[in-house]
């Protein structure tokens, strides 16, 4: 006797960022995300002219029907707003329901795309959630000014084998 088909899980949506550490996916499924620059945020993002606290994503009922939906904020949970903004579909905006395909600008060197888990194939969907691969300027913690996290020591030796 062969087991009961596990049944599909409901499409979530999917946020595709680009920012100067390239595209990466994060797929919206909790209650609350903080986004920014600081390391503290749910979603992190990698730019100057983003906030370290640019915007807040928050889950929301669906109106007239089962499900959620999900509310983008500007600013911090502490009522301050971004310094460069947050745009949806090329207008500024304090707050906006995301929408399938809506193009998100957090200040001007950063987006997101909008998309559903049922729209990307799992190929594509694996690849945009597999971590970002750290680039030239950009330490573990993500910061440029923090890249030795003890002080050397007079005599370390610093020179190739």
């Amino acid at each position: 006797m062969s087991a009961p088909a596990a049944q599909p899980s409901p499409p979530h949506l999917v946020l595709i960022f680009t920012d100067r550490m390239g595209r990466r996916g994060v797929v919206l499924d909790k209650i609350y995300y903080s986004v920014g620059r600081a390391a503290s945020n749910h979603i992190r993002l990698y730019d100057s002219c983003v906030s370290r606290e640019h915007a807040l994503i928050i889950r929301i009922p669906e109106e007239n029907r089962a499900g959620y939906g999900y509310m983008i904020f500007d600013g911090s949970s502490a009522s301050r707003r971004s310094t460069n903004g947050l745009f949806v579909n090329g207008k500024r905006v304090l707050s906006h329901r995301l929408q399938l395909l809506d193009k998100i600008g957090f200040g001007p060197n950063v987006t997101a795309i909008v998309e559903s888990t049922d729209r990307l194939s799992p190929e594509t969907l694996a690849a945009l959630l597999r971590p970002p691969a750290l680039g030239d300027n950009v330490t573990p913690t993500g910061s440029q000014r923090e890249t030795l996290k003890e002080t050397p020591r007079e005599n370390d030796d610093f020179t190739a084998a």
